[in-house]
């Protein structure tokens, strides 16, 4: 009887064909054109699998860090190889020990995540196949010449004696059948001491276990190469590590022996103007430079005369040199604070960037001076020294115009233009003074603008005060603070969306945020810039604000949903109207267009429960169905939507909408107080999207000034519409084109990297973290620990997780009402505030205030860089003088 034939073991190691691409990737990467740097010592790849790292993130996961990290992220998603050699030989290896620990569904992620880009950009890169002469051994398709063709000789035992010559008879080919009558018969069989001819194949006749020992004997081998390989790249690597070592022991010392020669040389100093000059522009090379004397002299040029006075005869005692330096000078004090800025309030660390980037002046300044200085224990100057400060750097009325100096017939028009604005109520801030200013200048006085002065919002802000002699008037409000348990709170919401995303199978594009975010349409508000002095302030309309709410929603995955645009009012007639410039696009793109029609404020324009209905039934389910479309999903597929614990998002009635008519949506709230940590939109979403809108607001006001005044108007007749039917026609186009900006690759990446920034403990709501296996295992044994979210989740089913039906204290109400002023300056790229967004360095043309903001640092901008002529001090090798 015989036995069911054996069925084939499951593949438990990567395929054939995985094996084949990552073989095919290392050829290229031996193929790299020799323009790429062969080595390099200063690599920044290092490929390599940590047990903590595929502990922590998983085998697929511990391989994306080690890519990222080697190979650098970029906005475009594109992959470059910086350099060729032995390290690659690291990446191939890597990349085939994580294949193997990989599960099926893992490898088919990191094939198309990871491993087709990379042969795409080594191709990219101009990597070339290498040219392999493959060996045919004629297995199949090969015919056998018919020129010579084999012959098989049989000799028949029993007639060998009666014949002596054996008969020949052709070889069947392959395609001839068994059972052909033509084929010739054998005259002769074998005798027992032969054997017929056959081809030169041996049957292997080891048995499975030999097979498997041999295979495992082979896989030794291969892994003592690979960790001789090792080994020796690591002798290298130390090698080369102690060759860089000592190389740049080498390179200190000759930098110290450098710097001590240029100290001791008297005519290779510089200037101490252009040194002053050095934070924006380049550094002027003169023979001479202050010593300590010179210096506290420069910076007290008030005493001058008095010193000299000093003979010892009459005029009094003889005075020595000066031996304190003022370093509230106008000019001095600004490094200073920008040092502690960037020192993150280290008076020692100042005082390193200081001697380091200004040497000349800063050269004999002590950390324990600039300690003094600071308030104790606070991140910020005390109030002495800001008194100080504004006693010695004052430039309110002090009638400096910078790089309008050459142009008094100018400054008296601005000046003529703003005062009629403010008489006639209309308030005046640096966004309306600049775009009036900039029409002017460049309807009348357009060589006025040049590379080095482009009348930027800080450059406004001077001239409002020292021209003007105008002071900003403003409210104050208190900002609500992050709770002491801010870091348990979102844990917990963390492992709540974790929770319901595994127990309900929601895939991250069906985990929705949605937050408001209030954009004023016109710089009108309760501050104003005004006579300083005056008891009266009267503007125009300032209880009406020209201003709307945006509902911005995204998810995980970068995707950005419609807008929904909320404006004050009852009716339809509170809307743009459908003519309005960009109406087309928005209607095409989905955008809701709606009106609170708020019981408790006629003129409110923040969410009601009429706009909430119309967000969910407008934004939020026709794209749940469009993913469940195209994913194919189930038609009661759930999804979760995470918002703000805004009053009426937390009241009774919309949760009762939500359970009622939205079944497959599940409600989930960031903490009270806590929006400044875990909602994306605040974290990475709202300060690009303000500053973008209030650049096209900015070029809106700006060019409708010029068109009026280009038809013949006088700057002073120039009035801002406050029309709000015009404001919001207007209001339109800019926001089509932020939401273009949000759904190209910049605008996703944009967004994903605002979800991976709401971190609590060791999660962060980014895809990768709220789909890994790890987060799954730590919800089991969060849930073990934790009986309250374990008895809600028993008690509440995830319909509205989180929620309390008699909450012990009310929900806060997230502040909208963001004065414009607060923002970045206007003339600021979107890509310098982007990279402010997320903590990273700006560049070097821009600067950030105190309050956190960021505003041109161009030399041209300064008021204080000019002198009274209207000459750059850099250029004309003076001392600037300290006003009185």
């Amino acid at each position: 009887m015989k036995s069911p034939p054996k069925q084939p073991k499951a593949s438990t190691g990567p395929s054939q064909h995985l094996i084949s691409r990552i073989n095919h990737l290392r050829d290229l990467l031996h193929n790299l054109p020799e323009s790429i740097p062969l080595n390099p010592s200063n690599s920044t790849y290092d490929f390599a699998l940590s047990p903590d790292d595929i502990e922590e993130r998983g085998t697929f996961g511990a391989v994306s860090h080690s890519l990222e990290i080697g190979l650098g992220q970029r906005l475009d998603g594109a992959i470059h190889f910086q350099e060729r050699g032995y390290r690659l030989e690291g990446l191939i290896s890597m990349l085939k020990e994580g294949v193997k620990k990989m599960n099926d569904v893992d490898r088919t992620a990191f094939e198309s995540a990871w491993l087709e880009r990379l042969i795409r950009a080594a191709e990219a890169d101009g990597a070339k196949h290498s040219k392999r002469k493959t060996l045919d051994l004629g297995m199949t398709g090969v015919k056998e010449p018919t020129s010579k063709r084999r012959r098989v000789i049989v000799i028949d035992e029993e007639e060998d004696n009666k014949q002596n010559s054996p008969s020949v008879s052709p070889l069947p080919s392959a395609s001839s059948s068994s059972s052909d009558s033509k084929a010739p018969r054998l005259t002769k069989q074998l005798p027992s001491n032969l054997k017929q001819t056959t081809l030169p194949f041996t049957k292997d006749t080891r048995t499975e276990e030999e097979k498997a020992a041999a295979r495992k004997k082979e896989k030794q081998e291969i892994e003592a190469r690979f960790v001789d390989f090792q080994e020796k790249a690591r002798v290298a690597e130390e090698k080369r590590k102690t060759q860089e070592r000592e190389m740049g022991r080498k390179r200190q010392q000759k930098h110290r022996e450098k710097v001590k020669a240029e100290r001791e040389a008297e005519d290779n100093l510089e200037d101490v103007n252009a040194v002053l000059m050095k934070s924006a522009e380049e550094v002027k090379q003169v023979d001479f430079a202050l010593d300590h004397h010179e210096m506290a002299e420069a910076s007290r040029p008030q005493f001058k005369t008095w010193r000299e006075e000093r003979n010892g005869t009459q005029g009094g005692a003889v005075q020595g040199r000066a031996e304190r330096t003022n370093w509230f000078h106008q000019y001095l004090w600004p490094s200073i604070h920008n040092a502690m800025v960037k020192a993150s309030w280290s008076s020692e660390g100042a005082v390193k960037i200081l001697k380091r980037d200004l040497p000349q002046l800063y050269g004999h300044i002590h950390c324990g001076t600039i300690n003094r200085w600071k308030e104790p224990g606070e991140r910020r100057w005390s109030d002495k020294t800001l008194q100080n400060v504004t006693r010695h750097h004052a430039i309110l009325s002090s009638g400096r115009t910078g790089a309008l100096a050459k142009f008094p017939e100018l400054t008296e028009e601005i000046k003529s233009s703003l005062i009629a604005l403010r008489r006639s109520g209309m308030v005046v801030n640096v966004p309306i003074a600049r775009s009036l200013m900039l029409a002017i200048i460049k309807e009348k006085y357009p060589q006025v603008l040049s590379p080095h002065f482009q009348c930027t919002e800080r450059y406004v802000r001077d001239f409002l005060q020292s021209v003007m002699s105008w002071t900003p008037r403003a409210g104050t409000r208190a900002a609500a603070h992050l709770p002491d348990n801010a870091e348990e709170l979102c844990e917990r919401t963390f492992m709540r969306i974790a929770y319901a995303m595994r127990w309900y199978n929601i895939p991250p594009k069906l985990v929705i945020n949605g937050d408001q975010m209030g954009i004023y349409v016109l710089p009108s508000c309760s501050q104003t810039f005004h006579a300083k002095g005056d008891r009266q302030v009267d503007i125009v309309g300032k209880d009406e604000k020209r201003a709307s709410t945006v509902f911005v929603t995204s998810t995980p995955c970068g995707d950005i949903l419609p807008f929904q645009l909320i404006w004050g009012g009852r009716t339809i007639k509170s809307v743009p109207d459908t003519d309005a410039d960009g109406m087309d696009e928005a209607v095409k793109f989905g955008f809701d267009f709606t009106y609170a029609r708020s019981e408790s404020s006629p003129k409110s324009h923040f969410s009601t429960l009429k706009t909430m209905k119309e967000y969910l039934a407008n934004i939020i389910q026709p794209y749940i169905k469009r993913i469940i479309e195209e994913d194919g999903l189930e038609e009661d597929q759930m999804a979760i939507l995470f918002i703000d614990a805004y009053p009426v998002h937390t009241g009774k009635d919309f949760r009762a909408l939500i359970s009622r008519d939205y079944p497959n949506i599940i409600l989930f709230f960031v903490p009270a107080n806590c929006t400044g940590k875990f909602q994306p939109a605040d974290i990475g979403l709202q300060r690009p999207i303000k500053h973008f809108l209030k650049q096209k607001l900015f070029e809106w006001m700006a060019e409708t000034h010029r068109e009026k005044i280009a038809q013949g108007a006088e700057p002073e007749d120039i009035k801002v519409s406050t029309s709000l039917p015009v404001l919001r026609n207007a209001s339109v186009r800019p926001l089509v084109e932020v939401y273009k900006y949000l759904s190209n690759d910049h605008g996703r990446s944009l967004i994903k990297k605002a979800w991976k920034n709401c971190v609590a403990k060791n999660y962060n709501l980014s895809e990768d973290c709220l789909t890994s296996g790890k987060t799954q295992t730590d919800v089991r044994n969060y849930l073990k620990q934790d009986k309250t979210l374990r008895d809600e989740i028993e008690d509440r089913c995830g319909v509205v997780y989180g929620l309390d039906d008699n909450p012990t204290s009310d929900p806060v109400e997230v502040n909208l009402d963001l004065r414009i002023d607060d923002n970045d300056d206007g003339d600021v790229p979107l890509g310098e505030v982007i990279s402010a967004t997320f903590g990273e360095s700006s560049g070097t043309g821009f600067q950030t205030t105190e309050d956190g903001t960021l505003e041109n640092a161009g030399e041209g901008e300064n008021v204080w860089a000019y002198d009274k002529e209207g000459n750059l001090y850099s250029q004309t090798g003076e001392l600037p003088q300290q006003e009185e």
